[in-house]
């Protein structure tokens, strides 16, 4: 990826993205949740960049869908920190500055801390199966090299781990938080060595629980967010130099 990528968006059209969605056909409907859903992919897989305009028109086309289903859709998309949109300009990728990233990635921090300090330990096996059976599918998906099994299955990593600390409200903001960084995680997410190093740490993140070393379980959540805040502000340095 290009330092011009986060600065220079490409045109959302159908013929840019057409060898990419050919897999995803199944979810291409009208209904609100396909819609955001394949957003969300198309932003964290990179097939969307920051500030680049999602037309109403093109997107009605794509899911054939009607224009209040998708301005729900992109309402939704707005409310999770996805989408932003511009007084009489329209709906764009958001782009967050680096004061934004950092208010966002401390609040990550704090509460996957705070998550991994109410995991149990030892572990129920029934966590560490669960992570286990997750992982495999991670796995095979680096493997293979589906990035789009690769997003969901780490997606389902981090919930099953962090569900484990038995508060589910805390929980549900790690989810929150989650999901307005896919905006930001784009870069990490279609980079090999970034998917490598993910993988490697979901692993060594089961060992520690398995090993009951709650300080390396909290090591691992901090170290893992890193590679994805650092690529992103790295690039918006770029951007700000040209």
């Amino acid at each position: 990826m290009s330092k011009q990528d986060i600065a220079t968006p490409a045109p959302a059209t159908a013929d840019r993205r057409q060898g990419s969605e050919n897999e995803d056909a199944a979810v291409e409907t009208g209904s609100v949740t396909d819609i955001v859903s394949a957003i969300e992919e198309d932003i964290v897989l990179s097939r969307l960049h920051p500030k680049e305009r999602l037309v109403e028109e093109d997107l009605m086309q794509r899911f054939a869908g009607k224009r209040h289903v998708v301005r729900q859709a992109l309402f939704q998309l707005e409310s999770i920190g996805l989408v932003e949109r511009i007084k009489n300009r329209g709906a764009f990728v958001k782009s967050y500055t680096p004061e934004e990233v950092e208010a966002i990635y401390v609040m990550r921090e704090l509460l996957e801390e705070a998550a991994a300090e109410r995991i149990p330990m030892p572990a129920p096996p029934a966590l560490i199966d669960s992570l286990k059976s997750i992982q495999a599918q991670h796995s095979a998906a680096v493997e293979s090299g589906d990035l789009r099994a690769v997003f969901r299955h780490n997606i389902a990593f981090h919930r099953a781990l962090f569900a484990a600390c038995g508060n589910a409200y805390l929980a549900d903001t790690i989810n929150e938080f989650a999901q307005k960084a896919h905006a930001i995680r784009f870069i990490g997410t279609t980079d090999h060595d970034n998917i490598i190093l993910a993988r490697d740490e979901h692993i060594a993140m089961i060992d520690a629980l398995e090993r009951q070393d709650r300080p390396r379980l909290h090591q691992l959540c901090y170290q893992h967010l890193q590679p994805s805040k650092e690529r992103y502000l790295h690039l918006y340095r770029l951007r700000e130099k040209d």
